[in-house]
């Protein structure tokens, strides 16, 4: 027996048996073939592929006999190609189509197969079945393009939305601002009680469809993801006690107690948008208001603060002893146009939509508000604000520059109005003739580039949706003309939208105002561009010459004791006096101003100088009536006084 032979054919055997069992114990699909496309082995995965209970049965059969002609052909192609190349083919996909059977997806790998003598003896195939994987990919590309679709069309319908808040903006607020206008003007021409009463009724009722039409846009553009938080560092003890100073007429009309309690800890100024806080805090008072009538409306406002200092949860609520809130309508009165059932609309009024922007304001700067109340018992709604920023007192900014409007007065200058409705110029030619300033008008852009060149104005206001020409136009060709780019323009718009406004702030302009236009703001825009004259605040009194000459007794009329003093008081002055005066301007807290006030009061009584006295005041009363407009003007009479009074010593 030859003992070498026997060994070789156990190894080939071996061999055999240990291929067979890697091929079939792999899931993929695993073939040989000859020079002829003809298939030598397959393991089961590919007989089972093929329908055929022993892999042996596929030994001289080709593609043709299993799968589809067009399938067969391409297989069939391929496989020559790498026998005559000796080039492989990796995982190429195919989508593989049988004669009786639904089709599959599949990766595969083809090589050519060496003899021993190095040629070309066949190929050797891999496929594997990514079915599944394909239906996947397609899903995932459908979603896709379904999601790109309805982003698509949801920023359509944004667009849509956008542009109808914008047209309805412009439309609507273009005849509230004649409205507004003209009423106001109207009220300082009229005397007669009966006639002031209707007018009276007609600016209220304006004021109240535009405070609607401001509360529809506020929802819409909140909705609308529109509404962007412009935050700073404000004073949050001022904002409280001035929401307080705005109810106060109402509530002692209605004869409720107001309480105001505020942490001593509440830091002197926090990263905030201090006009979305004034916002929430006056629906809440509003609300608060409007469903007591009896009892007492408590503001209070706390927080805690985070290890580092640096953050703070602002927590603040209002409570009232009003008429209450059911436990089933807790769950909608946050829903927008949704009211209490029960609600007497012709007794409290509103729209239902108060709640809903404080709820959604609330929710942007990322805090939370709630609700717990009983019927017949009150209300208390609270809101947390959670880890807003600690900000530097020096940071806050006040406009004590800012100059009452009655002290105002114009030297003669010529502005030129640009609107294309003639209502809208009347009212401003008659409201800045009442400011001793002339006016000329166009009622486009183009004339307006006309008027500007023959005239050559100190100051223009441009409205900007106009016919012919509109305003960005006519703003750009102005700015280009080296005879008039440096006349100031202030434009004048209509829409409430933040596109529009970040429109116009990429224009060439000094200002703009949103209508409708009120007088105080187009003054205060005015003196910044304009030569005007302005007189020192009135100290007491209705008239300023009445007052000039009671000054003047006062001064004459000092006691030798008085006038002895006068030195000693100059000293309190311009020590601790100053000191808490310029704390105070700075910081403008309300209940600081207040306390200010009275300081100076008892100095004017104890040291007899009345001057002092109507001083004091004069701050107290603008204090206590948020009078905004004189308040910094009066305060800003400091020095100015200390150097009367130091002519006395």
């Amino acid at each position: 027996m030859d003992i070498k032979k026997m060994k070789e054919e156990n190894i080939n055997i071996t061999k055999s048996q240990m291929l067979n069992a890697l091929m079939n114990s792999i899931p993929d699909n695993i073939y040989f073939k000859d020079t002829k496309s003809r298939f030598i082995l397959i393991n089961k995965s590919t007989a089972e592929k093929i329908d055929l209970e022993n892999p042996e049965d596929a030994i001289g059969k080709t593609d043709y006999d299993f799968f589809s002609k067009g399938m067969a052909k391409i297989a069939y192609d391929d496989e020559q190609n790498i026998i005559k190349t000796g080039k492989p083919v990796v995982d190429l996909e195919y989508r593989e189509t049988y004669k009786n059977k639904p089709d599959r997806w599949i990766a595969i790998t083809k090589m050519p197969l060496y003899g021993k003598n190095g040629d070309i003896i066949g190929i050797i195939g891999i496929t594997k079945d990514i079915t599944d994987k394909k239906k996947t990919e397609e899903k995932l590309k459908i979603a896709k393009i379904d999601a790109e679709n309805y982003a698509r069309k949801a920023e359509d319908a944004n667009r849509t939305k956008s542009e109808f808040l914008s047209n309805m903006s412009h439309e609507i607020r273009t005849p509230m601002n004649s409205i507004l206008g003209f009423s106001e003007l109207l009220d300082n021409q009229i005397n007669d009680p009966g006639q002031k009463k209707y007018l009276e009724s007609i600016k209220s009722s304006g004021k109240i469809l535009l405070d609607l039409i401001n509360d529809i846009l506020d929802l819409s553009k909140i909705e609308a993801g529109m509404i962007e938080l412009k935050q700073r560092p404000v004073s949050p003890g001022s904002i409280f006690n001035d929401i307080g100073k705005v109810f106060s007429i109402k509530m002692n009309e209605k004869d409720l107690k107001f309480l105001i309690d505020i942490d001593e800890e509440l830091p002197k100024a926090l990263q905030l948008d201090e006009v979305r806080i004034r916002q929430i805090l006056f629906n809440l008072m509003g609300n608060a208001v409007k469903f007591t009538d009896k009892g007492y409306i408590k503001l209070t406002a706390k927080g805690i603060f985070h290890e580092q200092k640096s953050k703070f949860d602002l927590i603040f609520s209002v409570k009232d002893t009003g008429i209450g809130i059911s436990a089933e309508n807790k769950g909608i009165i946050f829903n927008a146009f949704r009211q209490s059932k029960g609600q007497r609309d012709e007794k409290y009024g509103g729209t239902g939509l108060g709640l809903a922007i404080t709820k959604k304001l609330v929710e942007a700067m990322g805090g939370e508000i709630s609700v717990d109340s009983r019927v017949g018992k009150g209300s208390t709604f609270k809101v947390i604000l959670k880890k807003v920023a600690v900000a530097s007192v020096e940071n806050i900014s006040v406009d004590l520059e800012k100059t009452p409007i009655d002290d105002i007065k114009f030297k003669k200058q010529t502005i030129l109005v640009v609107d294309d409705i003639e209502s809208n110029r009347i009212l401003l030619k008659e409201t800045l003739k009442l400011n001793n300033l002339d006016t000329i008008d166009a009622k486009n852009g183009k004339e307006g580039i006309d008027a500007a060149q023959k005239y050559h104005p100190d100051l223009i206001l441009m409205d900007l949706r106009m016919p012919v020409m509109n305003g960005y136009e006519a703003i750009e060709i102005i700015k280009q003309d080296n005879n008039l780019k440096n006349i100031p323009i202030i434009v004048l718009t209509a829409s409430a939208m933040k596109e529009q406004e970040e429109k116009i702030e990429k224009i060439n302009c000094e200002e703009y105002l949103r209508k409708p236009i009120k007088r105080t703001e187009l003054i205060q825009k005015f003196i910044k561009y304009l030569d005007y004259t302005d007189k020192e605040p009135e100290l007491a009194g209705e008239k300023k010459s009445a007052e000039a000459k009671k000054h003047k007794d006062t001064f004459g009329a000092l006691t030798r004791e008085a006038r002895k003093k006068i030195p000693e008081l100059i000293t309190i002055l311009e020590s601790h006096i100053k000191k808490r005066w310029e704390e105070t301007t700075k910081t403008f807290i309300m209940s600081d101003i207040e306390d200010f006030a009275k300081e100076i009061e008892e100095l004017g009584r104890k040291y007899e100088l009345e001057i002092l006295l109507n001083w004091g005041e004069k701050i107290s009363s603008q204090a206590e009536n948020f009078d905004m407009d004189k308040l910094p003007g009066t305060l800003k009479y400091f020095t100015k006084l200390i150097s009367e009074i130091k002519k006395l010593a």
